[in-house]
């Protein structure tokens, strides 16, 4: 490569990554005249078996592979590759630069994400991806998100012992991408994305999201998530979820407030009683105060089934029914 121009076609603009063993220029295809990328060797890192094989695995994965979160390879050579060029920032430099994101912006790129991961993990050939992090994935103009950076990617084997090789990034990585637990398989990159949307969070997490994300992470993958399309459906179902514990927290709050003021009453009723003698007419209006908050709890159950629906109010009704049994 001469100052600005290699292989006489791709005049290099600028450098925007870099790796253990490689760079990665921006770059204008003089025939096209489309931004693309070049992954190159680094020099000193150039002809040494095992990194022109670790290139040549990348190649063939990205080129194995057809998503519109994946950028496609263009063209190969021995010291480089070619991919079309995915414009937008890294979510770690978002993050670096924006502070980190609302739980509702990173629910929604892990929707994206695991979008993605259904797609390489239900290939002929699954694929396991390895290395998910922020500096690996690309918020693009439009908001949406892209995947780049297949370096520790690779195809699934079934009935395979181990990986050839120990990879991924510290922090990130699975239990078994370093501790030599068997090959690696859907769940190690369930795992990365648990970390990884967990970091990227503002403030503490609501519980319900918590839970999805500790289940994602757990050390031993038997007690992950099977799949990428389970936790999409727990996200799926999650806000209603947290709906649900609101309403029940306020429903809780409401009742005790109810329980109080019918003691007091009570109370009233029993000292009056006490001085007057008059407990007939005590006994005489409790009645009318259960009725009152049985009529309640109907009308509260009948609201909360128009607003959530049966299904999802059935463990609402039950918590009311406690809470108005316990009254009555």
């Amino acid at each position: 490569m001469n100052e600005s121009i290699y292989r006489d076609r791709y005049r290099i603009l600028r450098k925007i990554g870099e790796g253990g063993s490689s760079l990665v220029y921006m770059a204008i295809d003089k025939r096209s005249g489309e931004p693309v990328a070049i992954k190159m060797i680094k020099d000193m890192d150039f002809g040494k078996t095992g990194m022109m094989m670790l290139v040549h695995e990348e190649t063939k994965v990205i080129s194995y592979l057809k998503h519109p979160a994946i950028p496609r390879v263009l063209d190969k050579y021995e010291d480089a590759f070619v991919l079309e060029y995915v414009p937008g920032n890294t979510l770690e430099k978002v993050i670096r630069n924006c502070g980190k994101l609302s739980e509702k912006m990173s629910v929604r790129i892990a929707k994206e994400l695991l979008d993605i991961f259904i797609y390489l993990h239900g290939l002929e050939t699954p694929v396991i991806y390895r290395d998910l992090k922020p500096a690996n994935i690309i918020i693009k103009p439009d908001g949406h998100v892209a995947l780049i950076d297949f370096g520790a990617a690779r195809f699934y084997e079934k009935g395979k012992d181990s990986d050839a090789a120990n990879i991924g990034t510290v922090g990130f990585a699975a239990p078994e991408q370093f501790g030599n637990l068997g090959q690696t398989d859907p769940r190690t990159d369930i795992y990365c994305f648990g970390r990884t949307i967990s970091q990227i969070i503002k403030g503490s997490l609501s519980s319900e999201l918590e839970a999805i994300l500790e289940k994602c992470t757990m050390a031993d993958r038997e007690d992950r998530f099977l799949s990428c399309t389970e936790i999409k459906q727990a996200l799926e179902k999650y806000p209603g979820q947290v709906l649900i514990g609101k309403v029940l927290q306020n429903l809780k709050i409401a009742g005790l407030s109810a329980a109080a003021a019918v003691v007091i009453t009570l109370s009233f009723y029993h000292a009056d009683a006490v001085r007057s003698y008059a407990a007939e007419d005590a006994k005489s209006r409790i009645p009318a105060v259960r009725e009152r908050m049985g009529n309640a709890g109907i009308r509260i159950k009948s609201y909360m089934e128009e607003q959530l629906g049966s299904d999802t109010s059935g463990a609402v009704f039950e918590v009311l029914d406690e809470l108005f049994d316990e009254e009555r």
